[in-house]
């Protein structure tokens, strides 16, 4: 009877497999990290506030209202050659609070309001009849802070947020460095 040869002799014991082996290492740890990406994709898309934390759209919605205004205030006493641009400027910051009402409606599972109600909020600037009206400086000044948050707030949500806070911060931008830069000059 011829010996058989020790290279090509089968393992241990044929036909039964290891508990632990090489491949069912990798597949388990593929499964592993599956399940955690999508815990940490679950978990971003709920949002970074918790239940009794404000949601952070509302600051940028506060924001956006009182551009509108103040944009609004400052092209009532600018000269006729800005007074347009401030009027856009007021119009769009009023398109992007009906759009963060509308996200923020959405997010806590609300109806969104009807299109009157939805960018209504108390005037802070046509109150203060005494203090001189609002220069186009200030809007260029508000407009610049409001850019600089929503591109802050942008890479840290995800989704349609992102996207919303992004396209905020870009028309911000393009509205004081564009639409309002003939007004960088001394009035």
């Amino acid at each position: 009877m011829p010996r058989p040869d020790p290279r090509h002799a089968p393992g241990p014991h044929p036909g039964v497999v290891p508990a632990f082996s090489r491949r069912r290492a990798l597949v388990g740890g593929g499964r592993g990290l599956l399940a955690l990406a999508l815990v940490g994709t679950t978990a971003a898309a709920c949002g970074a506030t918790g239940p009794d934390e404000p949601d952070l759209l509302e600051a940028e919605l506060s924001a956006a209202r009182a551009d509108s205004e103040l944009a609004a205030a400052a092209a009532k006493a600018a000269p006729p050659e800005i007074a347009p641009a401030l009027l856009e400027v007021s119009a769009e910051r009023a398109r992007h609070a009906t759009a963060l009402v509308e996200e923020l409606a959405r997010a806590a599972g609300k109806p969104t309001p009807t299109p009157g109600a939805q960018t209504a909020a108390p005037s802070t600037i046509a109150s203060a009849t005494s203090a001189p009206p609002p220069r186009v400086q200030d809007v260029v000044a508000a407009l610049r802070h409001s850019g600089e948050n929503a591109a802050k707030l942008a890479p840290t949500l995800s989704g349609y947020r992102s996207g919303l806070m992004g396209s905020i911060a870009a028309a911000c931008t393009t509205a004081w460095t564009v639409g309002l830069s003939p007004a960088q000059r001394p009035q």
